[in-house]
């Protein structure tokens, strides 16, 4: 319970810190115009989600879709780990691919209260496979389905599949299987 404590302590910190650096960086003009808001541990150049091209960055997308959703792992006592080859790209914009691996998270972490959390993605052959584990046991496999039927839905519209694997002693892992893009 310490560790619960102390870690949801050290995530508000981290949290109000940032929201006060990236209103402190937004209030200095730069030539006379506001300067962007930047984030120096989330933000970078390349994570422009909403850029035209149809090739997104799978590692991007999870840290948008990681730092989105922040405020309720904190207050879940969710935690995260990632382990993502770097460069991974599918045959999808930026942020309709955020807005799955959001939705995604969000049904592991409703479903799996106070626990880890293990995202992944790694290239297999033509496809991106991204899963997110949890080890939350005791699972109720027609529980997981149902809260993810929509979201099975949607993925198939984008020429993806999602792969709910519930193994009750153990966990969930929910695997999204996306195109590669070309250069990948």
């Amino acid at each position: 319970m310490a560790y619960f404590l102390a870690a949801a302590a050290a995530s508000g910190v981290f949290i109000a810190a940032s929201w006060r650096g990236r209103t402190d960086l937004a209030l200095a003009p730069v030539q006379g115009r506001p300067r962007p808001l930047i984030d120096p541990v989330w933000d970078d150049v390349e994570a422009n989600i909403y850029a035209p091209e149809a090739r997104a960055d799978v590692g991007v997308a999870m840290r948008v879709a990681l730092k989105r959703l922040s405020p309720i792992m904190t207050n879940q006592f969710v935690q995260a780990d990632v382990a993502a080859l770097p460069g991974l790209r599918v045959r999808m914009r930026g942020a309709p691919l955020t807005d799955l691996l959001e939705e995604m998270l969000a049904a592991a972490i409703h479903a799996a209260p106070a626990s880890r959390l293990l995202l992944t993605a790694a290239a297999h052959g033509s496809r991106i496979d991204v899963g997110i584990a949890d080890d939350m046991p005791g699972a109720d496999p027609t529980v997981r389905l149902e809260r993810v039927r929509g979201l099975t839905a949607r993925v198939a519209r984008r020429g993806g599949t999602l792969e709910v694997n519930v193994r009750p002693a153990e966990g969930t892992t929910l695997t999204l299987r996306l195109a590669a893009a070309a250069d990948a």
